[in-house]
């Protein structure tokens, strides 16, 4: 799917969860030959005891379809931005014997990390760092960025091998909150309808 498929597949989402939702808390219920109108059309309804089943089998059939078409066949925000950040670490931490700790998303004392690859590739570590700052939504001004770094490779004799690049990037914090707010929006198609699905069954 698109990008807009993914939108209207959203929307969809959102629609039969807050519906299933308000269904559930506003404890609404229908007489046989009841007549509603939506939109202007109106439409009589002689079986009304199906209208639950028929919003609990649409919500479950938005979670499904969410989950394969928005984080199994498409990588979600957040995945996108674990790949990224998983070869940095924190430059402070530079010891030897120092077991390497996994850079986190959301929460750091620092907001500039060093690139853990090395590469001679230079038009490789160069495309990363062109794509890094797309990877944290912008907010408030702030914007990640990174940068193209380079040292001179030498053997054990001292020869040069050869130049190899690698990235310094910087996260600022407020960056790191709205990915909180972008991840959480992303993932509330399925939570939203969860959360409306245990309040029909379980709501008393």
């Amino acid at each position: 799917m698109y990008e807009t498929g993914i939108e209207r597949l959203r929307r969809f989402a959102l629609t039969i969860g807050l519906v299933l939702l308000t269904y559930s808390l506003a404890g609404i219920s229908m007489k046989p030959d009841s007549v509603i109108s939506v939109i202007g059309l109106t439409f009589q309804v002689s079986r009304p005891e199906l209208l639950p089943v028929g919003l609990v089998i649409a919500s479950i059939y938005a979670i499904i379809r969410f989950i394969y078409y928005g984080f199994m066949l498409k990588q979600s925000p957040y995945r996108l931005r674990r790949d990224a950040i998983d070869g940095l670490r924190n430059p402070r931490l530079r010891l030897r014997g120092t077991k390497r700790k996994r850079v986190s998303i959301y929460f750091e004392p620092i907001k500039e990390f060093d690139s853990l690859v090395w590469d001679e590739d230079k038009k490789k570590i160069q495309e990363y760092v062109d794509n890094f700052p797309n990877i944290f939504p912008k907010f408030a001004r702030a914007r990640a960025s990174a940068r193209l770094t380079w040292e001179q490779g030498h053997d054990e004799d001292g020869e040069a091998t050869g130049t190899y690049y690698s990235a310094k990037v910087s996260i600022p914090v407020r960056c790191r909150l709205a990915a909180i707010v972008q991840d959480i929006d992303y993932f509330l198609p399925i939570g939203l309808n969860l959360i409306s699905l245990a309040i029909f069954f379980f709501w008393k």
